[in-house]
């Protein structure tokens, strides 16, 4: 395998855009219009495609949980609070080396934004 890449389905492709860009700092390496990839500044094969809900279907991202390592989570975590971003637990260090922080993105899906001790 050369890489994973998640999807997830939005109602809001826009919301979307605004997180993984203006808050996460990803570069969008794709927009066709239904389908739109964010990609890592630092890595570009880090990757993650939000599709829009074009059927209409009742969307439950909630089940939905990406991990992603940042240099500074201290950073994102106060970039978090300034956006207005739920936080759904609270910056912490775990007791197996990691520091760490879950934010929902707009489609309901739970990111682990975390750096490692």
């Amino acid at each position: 395998m050369r890489r994973i890449v998640p999807n997830i389905y939005s109602d809001d492709l826009a919301a979307s855009k605004s997180f993984y860009i203006d808050f996460l700092g990803m570069d969008m390496a794709m927009d066709l219009g239904w389908i739109v990839t964010f990609a890592s500044k630092e890595n570009p094969t880090a990757q993650i495609n939000i599709f829009q809900n074009e059927e209409g279907k009742n969307l439950d991202n909630a089940s939905v949980f990406l991990s992603i390592e940042l240099p500074d989570v201290d950073k994102m975590y106060e970039r978090a609070k300034e956006f207005g971003h739920k936080v759904v637990y609270d910056i912490r260090n775990e007791n197996w080396g990691v520091r760490r922080f879950f934010v929902k993105d707009p489609n309901g899906a739970t990111i682990n934004l975390l750096t490692h001790l």
